[in-house]
C-alpha cells in the first residue's frame, strides 16, 4: 500500500512554491490541447485514460489568458470528464502544465477504475511531480516537472 504523508503549506514554503491553480471545470485551452478522443496519449503529453473530449466551460472572461502569461504559474489541475487523466504541456511564458485529476468516486458517470491525482512538491531542487495512484496501487500518468527557481 502507498504511505500516506502530508502536512500543510507552511509560511516559509510561500517563497519558493510556484503557482498551481485547481478547479472543476475546465477551459477551452485544455480543448485546445487535448489529444484526440480514443487516440493513444503521446509525448509531451502523458496519461491512460482519455476515452471523451473535453467539455469546457462556456465562458472563461480572460481568466486563461491571464494564467498563461504568468511566468510563475506552473500547473493547473480540473476535474469534470471522468474519462480523462492526462497532462499536456501548454505554450505560454514560461512552462505550464494543464492536467485532468481522476475519476476519484463511484458517483457521477464511468466505470473506469477509480484513482486520484497526486500532486508531490520537493524544494532543493524545487521539482514538481504529479501522477495518478489508482485503487489498486498502480501509477500512471507520471510528470516530473524541474522548475527553475528564477522562472518565478
Amino acid at each position: 500500500m502507498h504511505e500516506c504523508v502530508y502536512s500543510v503549506v507552511q509560511e516559509g514554503q510561500i517563497a519558493w512554491i510556484p503557482e498551481l491553480a485547481f478547479w472543476h471545470v475546465p477551459t477551452h485551452a485544455y480543448a485546445k490541447i487535448a489529444p484526440h478522443p480514443g487516440f493513444p496519449i503521446e509525448h509531451p503529453c502523458v496519461g491512460s485514460l482519455n476515452l471523451e473530449a473535453v467539455d469546457p466551460q462556456v465562458a472563461e472572461l480572460g481568466f486563461m489568458d491571464l494564467i498563461l502569461k504568468r511566468n510563475s504559474m506552473k500547473a493547473s489541475f480540473v476535474g469534470h470528464n471522468h474519462g480523462l487523466d492526462w497532462c499536456c504541456p501548454v505554450e505560454s511564458e514560461g512552462t505550464m502544465y494543464l492536467c485532468f485529476a481522476k475519476h476519484t468516486g463511484y458517483g457521477g458517470y464511468g466505470s473506469w477504475t477509480r484513482g486520484a491525482r497526486m500532486i508531490e512538491v520537493s524544494e532543493d531542487p524545487f521539482t514538481l511531480r504529479t501522477y495518478v495512484l489508482l485503487e489498486d496501487g498502480t501509477v500512471t500518468s507520471d510528470l516530473s516537472l524541474p522548475i527553475l527557481h528564477d522562472t518565478y
